[in-house]
């Protein structure tokens, strides 16, 4: 599986500026576990946050300013966010970036951490005021294309349609749900 991903994963980012008037953010899909059964690490973002309350994400967050490039973001925020360390992690690519309705303009960096996820688990330590819960599940609970769909909500500029991913609980939609949906096309629906 991981030689899958490394093949398919775009070896430098696509579009590299926001769109206009878009806040650039990085997230880290970070793969956990044995190279051949993998697991997805995602957090459960705290409730109290102003954007995306509850909801189940990637760690990142916005591009700062001490950032020299969409990595750093991506690992300085996984570090924030759970207490990951950025040497443990080889990079592996980009995914495409996704646009949310809240106006971030979001570039997915794919990372790897060899360890297995509880020893993961052991080792990492959610920030409260970040995250609420950090969840490492077999990566091909996300992997068969039938679970996606699109489905309309209700957001503060009107109706507006995301992916969402069947069968999850808690329910992963949302630019979360579009990034899985880039792995799913990358990798067999059996694994």
């Amino acid at each position: 599986m991981l030689s899958q991903i490394r093949a398919g994963v775009l070896s430098k980012i696509e579009s590299a500026l926001p769109l206009d008037e878009m806040r650039p953010a990085a997230v880290l899909c970070l793969f956990v576990g044995e190279p051949n059964a993998l697991s997805i690490l995602l957090t459960k973002r705290s409730q109290h946050l102003n954007e995306h309350a509850g909801q189940i994400s990637f760690p990142g967050g916005k591009l700062d300013s001490k950032d020299e490039n969409i990595v750093d973001a991506a690992l300085r925020e996984a570090n924030e966010e759970i207490g990951l360390l950025s040497r443990e992690v080889e990079v592996l690519g980009f995914l495409s970036p996704v646009i949310t309705s809240t106006h971030f303009h979001i570039f997915p960096v794919v990372g790897y951490l060899a360890k297995t996820p509880s020893l993961a688990i052991q080792d990492l330590k959610v920030n409260p005021t970040e995250v609420e819960e950090i969840i490492i599940s077999p990566l091909c609970l996300y992997l068969d294309p039938s679970f996606y769909q699109i489905t309309e909500y209700d957001t503060k500029n009107g109706k507006k349609n995301f992916w969402k991913i069947k069968n999850t609980n808690p329910l992963v939609w949302g630019a979360t749900a579009a990034i899985l949906k880039q792995l799913s096309q990358i990798l067999p629906t059996k694994t």
